[in-house]
């Protein structure tokens, strides 16, 4: 039997075995359930009692009896309203609980005890939305009152995540031109957190880089932002995930409409220069005649209108519920004065405006079929465009770098719920998603590209284009089955993917690129070709778009075993399969415990095991598919090399491999795809080449393993004041890299200044670069790992008139490569100096990190608050400026007291961001008119994120400019680029009106 097939046969026996055995579970990431137990008062289950539960708001009615274990369950209730549970039984008194709201992915207990007669009986809730948390997933559960209230710069939904200490952000480790906030968890990677969205997988699988599809804020019902997604129902991540379940409407119509305004008058100019140089780097030197250092965008003008309203269209029967939200956004960044004129406007402006517009909508509604079916139905719309993404023109970046991203989707979702029976639920959703395009890039007036780093740098011109799409067709289904003291779910999902179109991310320089070598200081125009370290430019052999198709399907059982009154076990097993890959045993085990010491539900004592197996991404594998042989290449030439140009504008070259004979073909790098070992024997040989003096090859792509153990606890200290603590380690195996395998042998450094040319480090390629040869031949390898271990804590009140939290988090996240795929490059590509020996820390490793949260009303409906953010500084990777090893790579690291210093060993400066807002609601009859305020950063704090200036030098002693903001010279401000700072003091207007 094929092995496949052997492996989905064995996990269906397993499944059948769990059906039969033990049956099990957790609610679905979009839903929640209730499990209602009843004792009399001699502590004796009561089996039979009638228990009804009853949504408030939408008049949905489930009813159930006990079993002979006393206990009635009700999964897969939704998030909207609260819930009343009646519990009647004849001989003893009736008893309601009123008021219950819940959390999604949870199962709240509440426990009865009945008396017989008249008496009252005794009624204790576990795990609620005002109670601990008591379960093995890690994270922070916002409702969208919570949301609503809480000031988020630009309203955006992927800012929500950095609300829980445990997440850091995520900018500076590239795509910025998303225009999402990033965020990473763990061991760090914000291509590995999972996106769901009322159930349905909202992941983009082509580039992983966010969402798919952005949600209006409008939109959420409520936000987990979970560090470790527990439950076997959440897949393809490292661990974190950001579940969002929407609004519905309910048997009231309600709505609001939104005007929000960011003026650009008001945003602080610069900032001071106390940030500019680390107090770690004793050798960098603020220059005299620096004044300030800049923000990326001042002004950064936003203006935003939202609305959103939801009631019934039957009553009690079928539910709608609309969001739409439109952002107009003008973000200025300013020049250097070291450009050279000709490049520069006509006037001789040194400003940039870039434009930024959004598009979003989302709708769903909610229908009774029957007394025991329930459709939904939700579409969404997501589309922007930007004229400077990434804030590419700024500082020593011309205008003629500038460039148009567009990205767009698509969606729509069916989840369809039937109860079965008193016992047993179905859940079946279907969705799909059109990311048209996932990434467009279009450069308004492609030239040839000039580029420059070190302390003088610059780039001009701009000739980059793709254009991407990523289609996607999932469906998944899950069956809940309650008996005695289990709850079973079982179910799987299958999901079809599609991308494809011509050219990369973030495309490919078709008129070639010119790379002078940092350490020139000339300006432009005085430059020479003798002053060109390197030219690239690309090279068609037939292959310049593809399509490409996978599937990804899974299957899992999770059990929720309640032991006892106080104490729950979960179990569960997931098999994931990604056809991208060669994976075909990923088995995922989790495992888990909640108790209640002594039977307080003001106390739980927590933990958890488990393992996920991330989804690679597709471009990954999309630049091999058109990066071979027989692919559009880049070919890379330094001075005396074939393909080296006559001069500064002979380009492009125009290279045709089609009529150019071999002989006169510059070498090429190319990438190349895992597990094709003969097919590449055979077409490297076409060219006269020997595949199998390539060192290391693998014959197999794996999805990466991680591995997150937890154990922690949760106290309710007094009413409404709850303290927990959890302590979380990952351990992250099979890290996908680049790897060139044609790398030159190692050329190891003991003392400063030493180097070897690129003849000599070519001559010690495994295959020696010669005309129609390769020089670098990249693919991606499961090479990686990755460490973390945190104290994620949480102190919450929420008591009358004031809400707060305090989340603090202490970790450290190491690898030995970063898991996005950019970042800190290595010392040496070859992979005998690869692993350990690169193990440091992560590029967005912040040690502390703490986020205060608070707000008071006052009387006459006047409300005021703060959010705060504190980390300490992130790593700072030494550079040489030189290319030591001759590999054409600018890597290398510097050689300190005797041996190359490690990844990542310098630190920069802290962050500090405290905001405020004020709120005043005015009663306008039944309606209310909502004026707040809102600033950011308002002690306009430097909060520098990475340093421009990573030349640490090649000499015995540190450059002064190393460790700097921004190359500045003799200029009296420094213009740091966006991923190396965030945004300085602003201040936001909102007027709302609510009816």
């Amino acid at each position: 039997m094929h092995l496949r097939h052997r492996i989905i046969s064995g996990f269906i026996v397993i499944l059948a075995a769990c059906v039969a055995g033990l049956p099990a579970a957790a609610q679905s990431p979009n839903n929640a359930g209730i499990v209602v137990i009843v004792n009399d008062q001699a502590g004796l289950v009561v089996q039979d009692a009638r228990v009804t539960v009853i949504n408030e708001q939408t008049g949905a009615t489930r009813e159930a009896m006990t079993s002979d274990k006393g206990s009635a369950s009700f999964p897969a209730l939704t998030l909207t309203g609260t819930y009343d549970v009646a519990v009647s039984k004849a001989g003893f008194a009736d008893e309601t609980r009123r008021g219950i709201a819940l959390r999604s992915g949870e199962v709240a207990t509440v426990q009865v005890k009945l008396l017989v007669g008249g008496a009252q009986s005794e009624v204790t809730v576990y795990g609620a939305e005002s109670g601990v948390r008591a379960e093995a997933q890690i994270g922070l559960k916002l409702d969208s009152d919570t949301i609503e209230a809480t000031p988020v710069l630009g309203r955006k939904v992927t800012t929500l995540p950095l609300l829980n200490s445990a997440f850091r952000p995520g900018k500076g480790t590239g795509d910025l031109f998303v225009n999402a906030t990033y965020v990473i968890a763990g061991s760090g990677s914000r291509r590995t957190t999972t996106f769901m969205v009322d159930g349905a997988n909202n992941d983009d699988g082509w580039g992983r880089q966010t969402m798919l599809a952005t949600l209006p804020v409008g939109a959420v019902e409520e936000a987990a932002v979970l560090t470790n997604a527990f439950s076997a129902e959440f897949g393809w991540t490292a661990g974190p995930a950001f579940n969002i379940v929407t609004k519905s409407g309910t048997n009231d119509l309600r709505g609001n409409a939104l005007y929000l305004a960011r003026p650009g008058g008001l945003q602080a100019k610069t900032f001071s220069t106390d940030a500019f140089c680390p107090s770690s780097i004793p050798s960098c030197v603020t220059p005299p005649t620096l004044e300030a250092i800049n923000p990326a965008d001042v002004p950064d003008e936003l203006h935003q209108f939202s609305a959103a309203v939801g009631g019934p269209i039957v009553r009690d029967h079928t539910f709608f519920f609309a969001s739409g939200e439109y952002t107009r956004q003008n973000r200025t960044t300013f020049l250097s004065e070291s450009l050279p004129a000709f490049v520069l406007p006509p006037d001789g402006s040194l400003t940039y405006v870039g434009h930024f517009r959004q598009g979003l909508f989302d709708a769903r509604v909610d229908h009774k079929l029957t007394p025991t079916q329930t459709l939904m139905v939700r579409a969404n719309f997501d589309h922007f465009y930007d004229t400077n993404p990434n804030d590419a023109v700024v500082g020593t970046r011309a205008p003629t770098v500038a460039r148009r991203y567009t990205r767009g989707s698509y969606s729509a979702q069916v989840n369809h719920t039937a109860v079965l029976g008193p016992r047993l639920l179905n859940e079946a959703r279907g969705a799909w998603f059109e990311g048209s395009p996932v990434a467009r890039w279009e450069a308004p007036n492609a030239s040839t590209t000039y580029t420059r780093s070190g302390s003088v740098p610059f780039t001009i011109g701009e000739s980059r284009a793709s254009d991407i799409t990523s289609r996607q067709l999932q469906f998944s289904d899950t069956l809940s089955w309650s008996t005695g003291r289990h709850d079973l779910r079982f179910g799987g999902s299958v999901v079809h993917h599609r991308s494809g179109g011509f050219g990369r991310e973030p495309g490919s320089p078709t008129l070639g690129t010119f790379r002078f070598r940092s350490s020139t200081t000339a300006p432009f125009d005085q430059l020479t070709l003798a002053d060109v370290q390197q030219y690239s430019e690309p090279v068609s052999y037939g292959i310049d778009s593809y399509e490409m198709n996978q599937w990804l399907w899974a299957m899992f059982v999770q059990d929720r075993i309640r032991v006892g009154d106080q104490l729950t076990l979960d179990a569960g097993l997931r098999y994931d399969r990604q056809t991208l890959t060669d994976s075909t045993k990923d088995f995922a085990p989790r495992v888990g415990a909640a108790w209640h010491p002594a039977g307080d539900p003001r106390l739980v004592v927590r933990a958890g095991y488990a393992m996920y197996y991330p989804q690679l991404r597709t471009n990954w594998i999309a630049d091999a598919l058109i990066g071979g042989l027989d692919g559009s290449v880049t070919y890379t030439a330094s001075p005396g090399q074939t393909g080296f140009p006559e001069c500064l504008t002979c380009v492009p070259l125009g290279i045709d491999p089609r009529t150019l004979p071999l002989s006169q073909q510059p070498p090429r790098n190319i990438t190349i795809q895992a597990g094709q070992r003969e097919f590449y024997e055979q077409q490297f040989a076409a060219y006269g080449l020997d595949f199998n003096l390539l060192p290391g090859y693998p014959d197999e792509l794996l999805n990466s393993r991680s591995q997150v153990t937890s154990i922690g606890a949760e106290r309710e200290i007094v009413p409404g004041l709850f303290l927990g603590a959890d302590y979380v380690h990952q351990h992250w195996s099979d890290l996908p890299d680049r790897i060139n395998l044609n790398a030159p042998a190692p050329f190891d450094r003991t003392a400063p200044g030493q180097s070897r040319s690129v003849k000599d480090a070519d001559a010690t390629r495994p295959i020696v670069p010669v005309n129609g040869g390769v020089r670098n031949v990249t693919t991606l390898m499961n090479l990686g790992e990755a460490d973390y271990d945190g104290l994620e804590t949480l102190l919450r009140y929420n008591r009358g008139p004031f809400q707060g939290s305090v989340s603090y988090t202490l970790s450290k996240a190491t690898n030995t490569t970063e898991p996005d795929g950019n970042g800190f490059g290595p010392n040496q590509m070859n992979v005998a100096r690869l692993g350990e020996e690169e193990r440091g820390p992560s590029i967005v490793d912040q040690r502390h990190r703490a986020v205060i949260q608070a707000s008071y009303a006052f009387p006459h409906d006047f409300t005021a608050g703060t959010l705060m953010q504190f980390a300490s500084a992130r790593p700072i990777n030494p550079l040489t400026g030189e290319d030591n090893d001759g590999d054409g790579s600018d890597d290398d690291r510097p050689v300190i007291d005797g041996k190359v210093a490690e990844k990542g060993s310098f630190r920069g400066t802290g962050i500090q961001d405290v905001g405020l807002f004020a709120e005043q609601r005015i009663p306008v009859g039944p309606r209310a008119l909502l004026l707040r305020v809102e600033a950011f950063n308002l002690f306009n704090h430097a909060n520098i994120l990475g340093r421009g200036q990573d030349t640490y030098g090649d000499g015995s002693v540190a450059d002064p400019t190393f460790g700097q903001v921004a190359a500045v010279g003799t200029s009296t401000n420094a213009l740091p680029g966006l991923a190396d700072i965030d945004p300085p003091r602003m201040v936001q207007f909102q007027v709302r009106f609510l009816f």
